[in-house]
C-alpha cells in the first residue's frame, strides 16, 4: 500500500510540475505578447510602471520603450554629491575642487533660444562665454558683454552649412528657408582658435539632436577632458525614430561607463502608452578626466 502511494505520489508530481511547466512558458509567452506592443496596454497606463513590474525572462529581446524607461530609472540615481553647488541662471554648475577656476574658466552654451541667463551668469564669475544658436536667425554674431560672444552656428555631429531641422516649435517661429549652419565641436574649437584651450563647462539643449551629438563626442574622445557637462535630454513623442532610441539610450548610458556621474537632474516624463515623452535636465561631473 505505502508503495502504491508512493508511485501514485511520483505520477502525480510529475503531473502536476508538467502542468506548472506549461502554464509557465503559456504565461511567458502571453507576457511577452502584450508587453512587447506598447498598443496593448491601456491608454493612460504608465508604461514605465508597467515595465519595472514585467518579467523581464519573458522577453526575447527589451523593446524600445523598455530600454527608454531603463534609462528614466537611471536618472533618478544621482551619484556624486555636489558640496558647492551653484544656480547659475537656469543651470546648475558645482564648483568642488576647482571643478570652475576663476583663471581661464571657458564655456560653450549650446541652445539659447535668446535665454543667456546662465551664459550671463557664468560670465559674471569671470568665464569666457561663447553662445551658440543656429534657430536665432535675426540676431548675427556679436559681442554680447565683456565676456559673452554669440555664434549663430549649431552643433552637429557633422559639418553642413544647409541642415535641415525637423519642424518643431521653434522652427515654426523661425523657419529655417536656407538650413542652418552646424559644425561638429571639434571644428568649432578649432574655428575659434581654443583647440589647446581647457573647455571648462560643456552645457546642450538642442531638442532632440543631442543624441547623435553626444555619440560624436564620445566615439571622437573629446569629451573625455570636459569637467563638467550639462545637457538636457529629450526623447519626444516622434524623435528621435522609435527604431532609434535603443541607441540613443545606449549613448546614454555610455557616458556613465566613461566616467561622467550624475549630479543633478530635473526630469518631465509622461509615460502613457498613446504619448511617451521624456525630458532630463542632467548635470555631470567627469570623474575621470583625462
Amino acid at each position: 500500500m505505502a508503495m502504491y502511494i508512493s508511485r501514485k505520489f511520483r505520477r502525480t508530481s510529475i503531473v502536476f510540475m508538467t502542468i506548472l511547466g506549461v502554464e509557465s512558458v503559456v504565461y511567458l509567452m502571453l507576457t511577452s505578447h502584450n508587453m512587447s506592443d506598447i498598443s496593448t496596454l491601456e491608454e493612460n497606463e504608465d508604461i514605465c510602471f508597467a515595465w519595472r513590474r514585467a518579467d523581464k525572462r519573458a522577453f526575447r529581446t527589451v523593446p524600445w520603450w523598455g530600454r527608454a524607461c531603463d534609462m528614466q530609472s537611471d536618472w533618478v540615481r544621482e551619484r556624486y554629491t555636489c558640496k558647492n553647488l551653484k544656480d547659475m541662471g537656469n543651470w546648475p554648475v558645482c564648483f568642488d575642487d576647482n571643478l570652475v577656476p576663476q583663471n581661464n574658466c571657458l564655456v560653450y552654451s549650446f541652445g539659447i533660444d535668446y535665454d543667456f541667463s546662465f551664459d550671463d551668469a557664468m560670465a559674471a564669475i569671470g568665464c569666457t562665454v561663447y553662445s551658440f544658436d543656429p534657430s536665432m536667425l535675426d540676431t548675427p554674431d556679436h559681442k554680447r558683454g565683456d565676456r559673452v560672444f554669440f555664434q549663430r552656428i549649431g552643433i552637429s555631429d557633422k559639418d553642413d552649412d544647409h541642415f535641415v531641422p525637423r519642424f518643431d516649435e521653434y522652427v515654426e517661429k523661425r523657419p529655417a528657408v536656407n538650413g542652418w549652419p552646424m559644425r561638429r565641436l571639434q571644428t568649432i574649437l578649432d574655428l575659434l582658435g581654443h583647440r589647446k584651450e581647457q573647455l571648462t563647462v560643456l552645457k546642450m539643449d538642442i531638442e532632440g539632436y543631442e543624441w547623435d551629438v553626444t555619440r560624436d563626442l564620445l566615439d571622437s574622445g573629446i569629451l573625455s577632458s570636459v569637467p563638467q557637462f550639462l545637457v538636457e535630454w529629450h526623447l519626444f513623442k516622434d524623435f528621435p525614430p522609435r527604431e532609434r532610441v535603443p541607441d540613443a539610450v545606449e549613448t546614454y548610458f555610455r557616458l556613465n561607463d566613461m566616467g561622467f556621474q550624475l549630479f543633478v537632474t530635473g526630469i518631465f516624463y509622461l509615460g502613457s502608452a498613446t504619448s511617451l515623452r521624456m525630458t532630463a535636465e542632467v548635470a555631470y561631473i567627469n570623474t575621470i578626466r583625462n
